[in-house]
């Protein structure tokens, strides 16, 4: 009888021991895709930020190649309709790639409340 206790002890440990380490494992997947989703979305501001200064460049080499300013124009309104809807694609692309337990965590669904979480994070972290 005493031997049938000892194993069914040993037999709860193995479980025990199964189960806590499944969720540490699974904590740390956690705290690993939120870090890299983090800095995903810092680059990705980085990279918006890169397009509106080529946004201005553009401008520039337009108005010294003595391009009028409905060509001007034109040209910006070409590359802002892209532009905007680049950003809202990518934006839905990640959001819907996300990882489905962990939706509900995201505090953003488009390009303005995305800009404010990343600049909270890099305020926050550092990144």
């Amino acid at each position: 009888m005493i031997y049938l206790s000892w194993f069914l002890f040993f037999l709860a440990g193995v479980l025990f021991s199964k189960l806590f380490s499944a969720m540490l494992d699974l904590g740390v997947v956690v705290s690993f895709s939120r870090t890299i989703s983090d800095r995903i979305l810092v680059s990705l501001l980085m990279l918006t930020q890169e397009l509106e200064y080529l946004r201005e460049l553009k401008i520039d080499v337009l108005k010294e190649k003595g391009a009028t300013e409905d060509q001007i124009n034109f040209q910006l309104s070409l590359f802002d309709k892209w532009f905007t809807h680049w950003k809202e694609a990518v934006i839905i692309n990640f959001v819907s790639s996300y990882p489905q337990p962990l939706k509900k965590d995201l505090q953003f669904h488009d390009c303005a409340s995305m800009t404010k979480y990343v600049e909270k994070i890099v305020k926050e972290k550092g990144i």
